[in-house]
Formats: C-alpha cells, sequence, structure tokens
C-alpha cells in the first residue's frame, strides 16, 4: 500500500472504528457487574469470569491467529472478527444465565482479538516509517476513547435498562465497523506463496495458556496448583517446539535475536498485567465501599482513559522523533507510583485521592503505549509485521488476563465464596491491597526492561 497518506484515512477510520469498540465494552461491562451479580445471584469469584472469559479467549487465538492471518489474509481475518464479536455481543445480551454469558463473552473476545491483532498489521504496512508512530497513537486514541466512554456510558445504560443494554447498544456500531471495513479495505492479493500451519503448536499453547490462567486463579486447591504446573511445562516445550520449526507461529527468534523487541514485549506484558485489573477493582470498591451509582463511579473511572486517549497521539509524534524507550520508560515509572499510592487505598480514602491516582495512572498509559507499540512494530521487518502485531497484541492481553487472574485469586482467598456487598468490602480491600503491593514490586523489572531495550534502528 504505497498510496499516498492522504487516501489512507478510510483504513485508519475503520481501524479506530473497530479499536473503539472493544475497550469500551470492557470498561462498560465493568461497571455492569454489580448489575450482572444482582441478576444471577452469583459470587464474587464467578463475577470475575465475566472479564476472565474475554480475556482468556483474546490470549488463546491471538498468537495463533496472527500467524493464519499473514497466511490467509489480514482483512479477510479483520472482516470475520468484526462478524464474529458484533453477532455474540448480541447473544450475550440474551443470556438467561451467567454462564451462557460467560460463554458468550468467550466467543465475543475471540471476535475481538482478530480486530486487534489485524488492524494494527494493517496499518503499520499501510503507512510509512515516519508516520508510523502518529498513526498508531491515533488508533490507540481509540482505544483510550472507548475506555474513557465506556464507563460513564456503561453506567447511564445500565441505571437506564439494566447490563443488557450495554450489549445491545454496541451491536450497531459492529454493524457500523463491518460496512466500513468492506468499503475501505481491500482484499489481498491471493498470488502470495501459502506457508503452512502450525496447528499443533496453536493446540499446545491454547491448552497452555488455559491451564496457566485456570490453574493460576484456582492455585490455592491442588487441582489448581497441578494445572498451573502442567502450563509452566507446556509452554516450555511449547517454546522449544516452535525453535525446531521453519514456520512457527512463534518466531522464537525475534526474541532470541532480536533485544529492542524482546524486551519492549516484557515491559509491555509487565505494564498491561500491573495496570489492568486496577478498573475491574475500583469499579467495585466505588459502587460497593464508596455507595457511588454506575453512573458515578462511571464518571470517577473516566478520568484515567481521557488523560489516556488525549496524551496517546502526542506520545505517539514523540516518539517518531525522540527515542521511544526514554517516553515509555517514564509512563512505567508513573504507573508504578499510582500503584503505591492506591496501596494506602481505605474505605474512607476520598474521591479526590483516587482522581489524583487515575491521573498518575493516565499519564502512564499515554507515555508508554504508543512509544513502546512503535518500538516494536519498528524493530522489525515488513515480513514479519504480522507476527510482531501478533505477538504485542498476544502481550497486551496476556498480561491483561494476568492481571485479571491475580485479582481473582486474591479475592478467592480474602474474599472467598461470599457475593460482594458492604458486609464483605474489608475483607475486599484487603485483596485489592495485596493486588497493587504485588504488581508495584513487578513494575521494577518492567522498567528495567524498558531502560535496557536499545536504541532505535531503521527498518525496512
Amino acid at each position: 500500500m504505497k498510496n499516498s497518506t492522504k487516501k489512507l484515512w478510510p483504513i485508519l477510520l475503520t481501524a479506530m472504528f473497530a479499536s473503539f469498540m472493544n475497550p469500551f465494552m470492557l470498561a462498560a461491562v465493568n461497571i455492569a457487574l454489580p448489575d450482572i451479580q444482582n441478576e444471577f445471584t452469583c459470587n464474587a469469584t464467578t463475577l470475575s469470569w465475566i472479564s476472565n472469559s474475554f480475556l482468556l479467549a483474546n490470549a488463546i487465538v491471538m498468537l495463533p491467529f496472527s500467524k493464519a492471518a499473514d497466511i490467509w489474509g489480514r482483512v479477510r481475518f479483520f472482516k470475520i472478527g468484526l462478524y464474529v464479536f458484533t453477532l455474540f455481543t448480541f447473544l450475550a445480551a440474551l443470556s438467561p444465565s451467567i454462564n451462557v454469558l460467560i460463554v458468550m463473552r468467550v466467543f465475543q473476545g475471540t471476535g475481538a482479538a482478530l480486530m486487534h491483532v489485524t488492524g494494527v498489521a494493517i496499518l503499520t504496512e499501510a503507512y510509512p516509517p515516519q508516520k508510523r508512530g502518529i498513526v498508531l497513537g491515533i488508533n490507540i486514541g481509540a482505544v483510550y476513547t472507548g475506555l474513557s466512554l465506556g464507563p460513564f456510558i456503561g453506567g447511564l445504560l445500565t441505571e437506564t435498562g439494566g447490563w443488557k443494554l450495554i450489549f445491545f447498544a454496541v451491536v450497531p456500531l459492529g454493524i457500523v465497523a463491518i460496512v466500513l471495513a468492506h468499503l475501505s479495505l481491500k482484499k489481498e492479493n491471493e498470488s502470495t506463496p501459502k506457508t503452512p500451519f502450525d496447528l499443533k503448536g496453536s493446540l499446545i499453547y491454547a491448552l497452555a495458556i488455559f491451564a496457566f490462567i485456570y490453574g493460576g486463579g484456582k492455585i490455592k486447591t491442588l487441582t489448581g496448583f497441578l494445572l498451573f504446573l502442567a502450563s509452566v511445562a507446556l509452554l516450555v516445550f511449547f517454546f522449544l517446539y516452535e525453535k525446531r520449526l521453519t514456520h512457527p507461529i512463534l518466531k522464537t527468534d525475534l526474541f532470541r535475536n532480536n533485544k529492542r523487541f524482546a524486551f519492549s514485549n516484557y515491559a509491555a506484558l509487565i505494564h498491561y498485567a500491573s495496570t489492568f485489573g486496577i478498573g475491574f477493582l475500583l469499579s467495585l470498591y466505588l459502587q460497593f465501599a464508596k455507595g457511588l451509582s454506575p453512573r458515578d463511579a462511571g464518571l470517577v473511572l473516566v478520568i484515567q482513559p481521557i488523560i489516556m486517549a488525549i496524551s496517546a497521539p502526542i506520545t505517539g509524534r514523540l516518539s517518531d522523533k525522540i527515542e521511544p524507550g526514554k517516553i515509555a520508560s517514564l509512563g512505567l515509572i508513573l504507573t508504578l507510583i499510582a500503584l503505591v499510592f492506591l496501596v494506602f487505598l481505605q474505605t474512607n480514602s476520598s474521591i479526590l485521592f483516587i482522581t489524583v491516582v487515575l491521573v498518575f495512572l493516565g499519564f502512564g498509559f499515554g507515555l508508554f503505549t504508543s512509544p513502546n507499540t512503535n518500538a516494536i512494530m519498528s524493530s522489525v521487518n515488513k515480513k514479519d509485521y504480522g507476527i510482531a502485531s501478533g505477538l504485542n497484541a498476544t502481550m497486551r492481553v496476556f498480561g491483561q488476563t494476568i492481571s485479571m487472574m491475580v485479582a481473582t485469586l486474591f479475592i478467592s482467598v480474602y474474599v472467598g465464596k461470599l457475593a460482594l456487598s458492604v458486609d464483605t468490602v474489608d475483607l475486599f480491600l484487603k485483596s485489592m491491597k495485596v493486588y497493587f503491593l504485588f504488581f508495584a514490586v513487578l513494575c521494577i523489572p518492567g522498567i528495567w526492561f524498558s531502560l535496557q531495550r536499545g536504541k532505535q534502528a531503521k527498518t525496512i
């Protein structure tokens, strides 16, 4: 795609529209969790699987499907993702039980994964290197706009018609995105030679990720502990297996021989693991501990993604001129400061205190994400854009899934099978503090990886 960048705006618009829906849904559903708990009468641990199931599907399919999209067409997979996401968003709204809703979220997460992993690759290929940072920044700005509007609009919709209205409201957005995709994205050249798809490796990877997340969330039980150990063994076996293949789904030499790529991805994994569960936990805290309505809780949480949406395009542009690693490292430092503040959160903490923390988190995200994505995509050659995009997205979702796994684990330890209520707030607050302290410590090696990644090199 070597057209003038002025002619490429429909592609950017399509990617932005798709990028908006996924985070909007995640943020809006977090606000609606108490309403979902009331309807289905489930405990806190089961409730967390509303988010976990979506992210687990993301983590399992992103890496294999990024490779499959390189083989059979990124545009084709992008459109399939839009159809799957929209269909199962509609079906989720019709769920008669918590178990059905969790299953629908699995399929919804699969569609979202297809959209994200191919969207970034499509943009990276369409735009020249000197414009890549700003374009990726604008696209990430769309992600943060979804996160910004999600809490507030999700709160309004929940108060107006219940949690199902959130899912129904997203369906028209999916239909518009499908139309945009068919109008702006051209079918790929079918003459490109096809390479074999690593089905065996994909299955090993899927089993490993499922065992890691499910076992990790129940690690205090014997079954969970054994599953977690099995997942570690499977991940090691998967890495060694992929290393031997000519056409793997995981290009291990990118991690072994490309320090900038490897360290940027490690930093991304730690950053997303350290931050994603914060929105989930604070949403419940604001409604159960502070007694806020879904709308008012959304108004508080909207502060962070607004800062993120404003700063991401700016830092993306800066990363085209200034070493991206320096900007991203500053973002991780701000995230660490915010997590340390949250360790001191109390039931009587002021909304002003929470607002200040969310501002730090917003700037931390904005400074980290766009430059770090630019560093990853600019550290590989054009032929590896798809797998680089897939690995970047996998690190993001795997980090988010680890974040929710740890949150679920600590909630199960402190709250157990009790439902969240005013009576269990103190127990829930203890689980939150352990979560914040755990990931504050984890941010330290993340900062080290970010600082040690090396300088930007020109790519083809």
